[in-house]
């Protein structure tokens, strides 16, 4: 391969005829962006865990100021502390005094763009397939705004990824989501919510609204998929798990296709 050549996902959006505007933005960001592979590594695997990614949304959404009192909604002290160690020793917060933190990261003001990063890297790790996160393209109708674009065994792959909860989640949020598939044509489409919330309760209401007339099924537990092509899941038991397990659902022999 040409040390110029575009990445594998960057050539699949370019042959569709897509300009790349962005991808892969670092600034907003909770961690360092220039980190070094073993932090990266360790990282990556404290993510998979979902209190750690909750306690992180704690982090940023106090990020001027916070001491572990402040981040017992879900988590206990002891867990915590744990947590706190471990950013504290890698530089990502640091002590203000008096028992309290701050977030170095000053541009980070929510979850979504690490969420992505992750979301990208479990693509990357778990499945050996390229990916790009935080994907911006001229030349579509819906925005252009792709959360996480992955290419698995060469079939292009969309993840529209959620950090808030499902009570945060309009239909017109789910209804942009259609469009932008519509408009990129991916194989396989995920729209994937961090929570162990159920799905069924208010998110899946609104598909079934928006796709009159196409087959909805309970893939298992809290994944459903729209004819093998859109997924929708959550992140139970595990986010690593359900997106496995969507990809697997659309490879399967026999999966409906229609490329």
């Amino acid at each position: 391969m040409r040390d110029n050549a575009p990445h594998p996902v960057a050539a699949m959006l370019i042959r569709r005829g897509f300009d790349l505007l962005v991808s892969d933005p670092t600034e907003y960001l909770f961690f360092p962006p220039d980190l070094e592979r073993p932090f990266e590594d360790e990282l990556y695997e404290m993510l998979k865990k979902y209190s750690f990614r909750l306690f992180v949304r704690d982090v940023i959404r106090n990020r001027r100021s916070f001491r572990a009192g402040d981040l017992l909604k879900y988590s206990s002290l002891e867990w915590v502390e744990r947590y706190l160690k471990f950013l504290l020793a890698r530089r990502v917060i640091e002590e203000t005094g008096e028992g309290a933190y701050r977030l170095k990261a000053g541009a980070a003001f929510s979850f979504g763009d690490t969420l992505e990063w992750f979301v990208a890297n479990v693509f990357e790790r778990e499945f050996s397939s390229p990916a790009l996160w935080g994907v911006r393209v001229k030349g579509v109708e819906a925005g252009g705004d792709y959360d996480v674009v992955a290419s698995v065994e060469g079939r292009l792959v969309y993840v529209e990824v959620k950090s808030s909860p499902p009570k945060n989640i309009e239909e017109p949020e789910v209804a942009a989501f259609i469009r932008r598939v519509l408009d990129l044509r991916p194989s396989l489409a995920i729209f994937l919510e961090d929570t162990r919330l159920r799905m069924k309760d208010k998110i899946m209401p609104f598909f079934e609204d928006l796709l009159k007339g196409r087959a909805i099924e309970r893939v298992e537990g809290e994944t459903f998929t729209v004819e093998g092509r859109i997924f929708v899941t959550n992140s139970h038991p595990g986010l690593v798990n359900n997106l496995a397990l969507c990809v697997r659902e659309h490879l399967r022999p026999g999966a409906f296709w229609a490329d």
